[in-house]
């Protein structure tokens, strides 16, 4: 017969049942804030405001109780939800501000240092839109101390890439390179830790995709160095991490969102180099978004991007003179449409392409080959005959005849 278990003093489960009732009730706001508009007056959150100081006082007074730590922190992180939906960056601040207690109180229990962490990138956002780009620095080093604490914590990682990620845009927006290029060198040696965590790769290719999208939006408007000769293009910066980012898409196993992700970067700097003038390096990279669409991970987003791509670099080769080329192209497209007839976005991107060659030629005086690429037209909008877009290109190509 085994003895039976000892009774427990009701006296230190009351702390833990009063936690419990603390974090409930900050639960039962967090989906009610996510239908409020940002702004909320705090008068609606007293509730909720009430019960986090309830749980705090609880935590400060009875700190041993067990059970007690795992309650605070899923209160904190619900109190942190509140905010980040309403964007009230007060509520972020306290809710920060007692993870990092929690923290303080055991170095060996990971979940207040995992949870610190990701309210830190939380705050980070928050401080970028409410105080500007220094503040969101700061918060950005807490999260960098506490993966340095916390090495080889996968969770940890995820959330400090996450936060790097974000960095590198935040950073590029404030016109702090530097710092993007710290982010992104903290992303690639996060990687190179752990290989195996996949939400780090993600974040790395975030990061990297947060780099090309402005070396691409420079391009289209102009702003890159000027060419050291006549004979050679302008310097393009963006080229090192869009490289990088294909090869982060393309590394075993292969996870279709980073394809998708590169084949967004890629259209990005096809379609900037193109509007540039610069058509050469604008085909280098389509050839590259080619090559990525025949990978099995990728899916329709990767299509479409490429139809989007080829008719815009069609538009480009014929501004340039360079029709020849362009009708290459075309005939790339035309292919991409036929295999994926189902795919409304590549037919309009077809009909697009078809419309701009066909008055490319008739302003040539080829005739003949404008005839050829409009029968084409002609046949793509027969078979769609429900598709109004791809009536209204060729309508707009019938009184552009007239």
């Amino acid at each position: 017969m085994t003895d039976a278990p000892e009774p427990q003093n009701p006296r230190s489960q009351r702390p833990l049942d009063a936690a419990h009732i603390a974090a409930e009730a900050i639960g039962a706001h967090v989906q009610h804030a996510s239908d409020l508009p940002a702004g909320l007056p705090p008068a609606d959150l007293s509730e909720a405001r009430t019960a986090f100081g309830r749980l705090r006082e609880i935590a400060d007074l009875h700190p041993q109780t067990e059970g007690l730590m795992r309650v605070a922190v899923c209160g904190a992180t619900r109190y942190l939800a509140i905010g980040r939906r309403i964007g009230d960056i007060g509520i972020v601040r306290d809710a920060h501000l007692f993870l990092a207690t929690l923290s303080l109180r055991d170095e060996d229990d990971p979940l207040p240092h995992r949870a610190l962490a990701e309210a830190s990138v939380d705050l980070m956002l928050a401080e970028a839109r409410q105080s500007g780009f220094p503040r969101a620095l700061d918060t950005y080093r807490t999260v960098v101390a506490i993966s340095l604490a916390r090495g080889g914590d996968p969770n940890v990682a995820c959330a400090h890439a996450k936060g790097a990620a974000n960095l590198v845009a935040l950073a590029l927006e404030a016109d702090a390179p530097l710092e993007a290029d710290r982010a992104l060198a903290d992303l690639a040696r996060l990687e190179a830790d752990q290989p195996e965590i996949l939400p780090v790769r993600q974040q790395r290719g975030r990061g990297l995709f947060n780099r090309v999208a402005h070396a691409a939006r420079r391009a289209e408007t102009g702003t890159l160095s000027a060419a050291t000769s006549a004979s050679q293009p302008a310097a393009v910066g963006g080229l090192t991490e869009l490289a990088a980012l294909i090869e982060v898409a393309r590394r075993a196993p292969v996870d279709p969102d980073l394809v998708d992700l590169a084949a967004e970067g890629l259209f990005a700097f096809v379609t900037g180099l193109g509007t540039r003038g610069e058509v050469a390096l604008a085909r280098r990279h389509y050839d590259d978004l080619s090559s990525l669409a025949q990978l099995p991970e990728a899916g329709p987003p990767v299509r479409r991007r490429l139809a989007d791509a080829a008719f815009n670099l069609i538009t480009d080769l014929c501004e340039s003179g360079e029709t020849e080329l362009a009708t290459l192209l075309y005939g790339d497209l035309s292919g991409l449409s036929v295999v994926h007839d189902d795919d409304p976005s590549i037919c309009l991107a077809h009909a697009k392409a078809s419309a701009n060659l066909v008055l490319t030629h008739r302003d040539r005086g080829d005739h003949a080959a404008a005839n050829i690429i409009a029968d084409d037209l002609r046949s793509l909008v027969f078979a769609h005959p429900e598709n109004m877009e791809l009536m209204e290109v060729a309508t707009f190509l019938d009184l552009a005849d007239v």
